[in-house]
């Protein structure tokens, strides 16, 4: 598999540390995926690898001007975190995991949210944007 990585590198984890200085909730979400990736490619799972990457791409191209493409692969994007969170659960995945499969849905929640009010009101969807609805959506489930 993937024997040239160093042994450390090649361990699954459950879920990504939460020590030191806290990440914005897109870079945790990109964090979580490339650890989910690598895991996935560890496994021997190509498939959700790939698909996990498509993930990430969407969530590195949340500044990039919307276009009918860009909206249709965050859609596929929030279907498949939904469907992969759900498999997840049933073969028992628990806690901290979970929770990262959530943050990166409400991160694409988020996004879905940013790009609607970008047609409306022309307000441009950036990380920044996407951090500030997030911190909303925390807030209100908080209340």
């Amino acid at each position: 598999m993937l024997n040239w990585l160093p042994e450390h590198i090649q361990k699954p984890v459950a879920s990504i540390p939460t020590t030191g200085t806290p990440h914005s909730l897109v870079r945790r979400s990109a964090d979580v995926l490339a650890l989910l990736i690598r895991d996935a490619l560890l496994a021997g799972d190509h498939e959700s690898a790939f698909a996990l990457a498509g993930v990430r791409d969407v969530l590195n191209g949340l500044s990039k001007p919307t276009d009918p493409l860009r909206r249709r692969a965050e859609s596929d994007a929030y279907d498949f975190i939904a469907d992969y969170t759900e498999s997840q659960a049933e073969v028992g995945v628990r806690g901290q995991a979970l929770a990262d499969l959530k943050l990166v849905a409400d991160v694409l929640a988020a996004t879905d949210i940013a790009r609607k009010q970008e047609a409306a009101s022309g307000q441009l969807c950036s990380f920044a944007r996407v951090e500030e609805i997030i911190g909303n959506l925390y807030a209100k489930s908080n209340d």
